[in-house]
């Protein structure tokens, strides 16, 4: 008896066990798939009051057919959006920006003045004469020029020469490239709907057709691919020495899919993106990088004779290439990943039989304001110089990073009791301490790494459309065009013009054996602004009747005809 008492013991200790197991593992499934239903359903934000006020998202619902605000996967969770500010009471929309004058509106666009007078119906109406113009009233409206792609001939002339009549034929130099009719403007246009706008080439294809244009996406590929190639790369490597002459930098990367090259089908590949600092005082760059794994080796390769700061993720390869580099690279950290684990873990907690008190007084609310006040005191000093930053963080912000850090410091995560979420926050902020103070040292680096997320964010909307390259070739070409489309953004230009600027000039530049053109070739050089401001600003504008160009005057009285004169002067 006693002998089967002590087995049937051990076996209700072993299922204990067990059940213990399965319920941890539960629990851990139910937490993932609570947090997945909230970043494909859930509202992406990790503004406090808005987690705190939203309700818990559902896998079904009747809303499930809208489209959600954050439209990016669980693994690209990082890809988010930052910046915001949390902490203390607020309604749902106080954050947000609020419209502007309708003159500020329009201010970046082409303008063009057209002035309204009808005289003759005003002499009948007053006399002639008897009127005159006080001042003009403006009524501004927005006006589109639908997208038109017509064939262009250009005709060269075949000549006769002497008394023998020998033909000549005087040669044509195609734009672009010999024997094919890809023109600057089209090629720009192909390229701004793919890169800028995400449309892949099946949908152009089906937009030239119902133009009347026969182009297969074929034909566009093999265009991206040899323009890419020939004119825009020598473009970014220009702009990636630019890049590297900064010390201060940005880097994140995202997981991107390509079909052929040379691995099992569904590896993922990586793309890598480089900037300069959020808070640097040189022309912002940013520079993508196609690489088949996430390995140090490319930031071995990149930052090879790099010395200065790098602000990114807790991802271990920056860890590794800082001790590399010992003292020639400084890893700085991010508050945007240190304050998204304490939003997870918030937003697994029941709070449907809570008060506002007891929510309050949650370990991640209380964590959650105090980085909402870091973050409160630290934006608006991005207005100021380096110096002037790096003294008023001293005093303003580094208290509330000390009093955070104090608060966190605090907790016992060996309790039992508390969450793994919970763990998992407070262990990442302590662990990344040293990496998450360091903005405080020098007022060139940012808080968070929120500015490199930004800046990837278009190349996710981009993989979600086209979902993946078919060869290395074409993910390069990816890495090439994203680099001048979103340097290009960050520096205010007008992509469109920017790309075909480059398809302009570089053809008749590439055969130089200098390169000091490609200075000329930067979307914020002179060459280019007056470029974009002579262009952007053309377009047919259709005058009506009564309308003119120039402001109008009424006519004057000494102008008017007298009885010895029947003609009529015209004002």
């Amino acid at each position: 008896m006693s002998k089967d008492y002590n087995a049937a013991v051990g076996e209700v200790m072993a299922l204990r066990k067990e059940v213990g197991e399965l319920k941890a593992a539960l629990d851990h499934t139910t937490q993932v798939s609570q947090l997945r239903a909230n970043d494909i359903f859930g509202r992406g934000t990790e503004k406090l009051s808005d987690i705190i006020d939203a309700e818990p998202a559902r896998e079904e619902t009747d809303e499930a057919d809208e489209e959600p605000e954050n439209t990016s996967n669980a693994a690209d969770a990082s890809q988010k959006h930052g910046g915001q500010k949390h902490g203390g009471k607020g309604t749902r929309n106080k954050g947000k920006k609020k419209a502007g004058k309708r003159g500020d509106d329009f201010s970046r666009l082409p303008r063009k003045d057209v002035y309204r007078l009808d005289a003759e119906a005003l002499d009948k109406k007053y006399g002639k004469g008897n009127w005159r113009i006080a001042f003009w009233h403006v009524h501004p409206s927005l006006q589109e020029i639908p997208s038109s792609t017509y064939a262009l001939y250009t005709h060269t002339p075949v000549i006769s020469v002497g008394l023998e009549h020998s033909l000549v034929t005087i040669p044509y130099e195609a734009p672009l490239w010999q024997r094919s009719f890809a023109s600057p403007s089209i090629v720009a246009w192909i390229l701004y709907l793919k890169y800028f706008l995400s449309v892949p080439l099946y949908r152009q294809e089906l937009m030239f057709a119902a133009l009347g244009l026969s182009l297969s996406r074929q034909t566009m590929c093999i265009w991206v691919l040899h323009f890419a190639s020939v004119f825009f790369e020598p473009v970014c490597s220009f702009l990636l020495v630019k890049l590297l002459a900064v010390p201060y930098h940005q880097c994140d990367e995202t997981t991107f899919l390509v079909n052929k090259d040379g691995r099992p089908a569904g590896r993922k590949s990586y793309m890598w993106v480089h900037t300069t600092s959020e808070l640097s005082e040189e022309n912002p760059v940013i520079m993508f990088c196609y690489e088949p794994t996430r390995e140090t080796e490319h930031l071995r390769k990149f930052y090879k004779d790099f010395e200065g700061y790098i602000s990114c993720d807790a991802y271990c390869s920056y860890r590794v290439l800082s001790k590399e580099k010992e003292g020639a690279v400084i890893i700085c950290g991010c508050m945007m990943h240190m304050r998204r684990r304490f939003v997870e873990s918030l937003s697994l907690v029941d709070k449907s039989g809570m008060d506002d008190e007891a929510v309050a007084q949650l370990p991640e609310t209380k964590a959650l304001i105090l980085i909402g006040k870091i973050y409160d005191a630290d934006e608006p000093l991005k207005a100021l110089t380096a110096d002037e930053r790096k003294i008023r963080r001293e005093q303003e912000v580094k208290p509330l990073v000390e009093e955070y850090f104090n608060y966190i410091e605090s907790f016992d995560t060996s309790d039992p009791m508390m969450g793994e979420r919970l763990k998992d926050a407070i262990n990442y902020s302590i662990n990344q301490k040293e990496y998450l103070s360091r903005f405080l040292s020098d007022g060139h680096i940012p808080a968070d790494n929120g500015f490199a997320e930004r800046c990837i964010r278009p190349f996710s909307v981009f993989r979600s459309n086209v979902m993946f390259c078919d060869s290395v070739s074409g993910a390069r070409a990816t890495a090439t065009m994203f680099s001048i489309v979103e340097t290009a953004r960050a520096n205010d230009a007008n992509v469109y013009w920017y790309l075909r600027y480059i398809l302009e000039k570089m053809p008749h530049e590439v055969k130089s054996l200098e390169d000091s053109f490609l200075e000329t070739m930067m979307p914020w050089s002179e060459e280019y602004r007056e470029y974009e401001k002579r262009h952007s600003s053309q377009g047919p504008l259709e005058l009506g009747a009564n309308e003119f160009l120039e402001q109008p005057r009424a006519p004057r009285k000494k102008e008017m005809p007298t009885d010895g004169d029947k003609s009529e002067k015209v004002a």
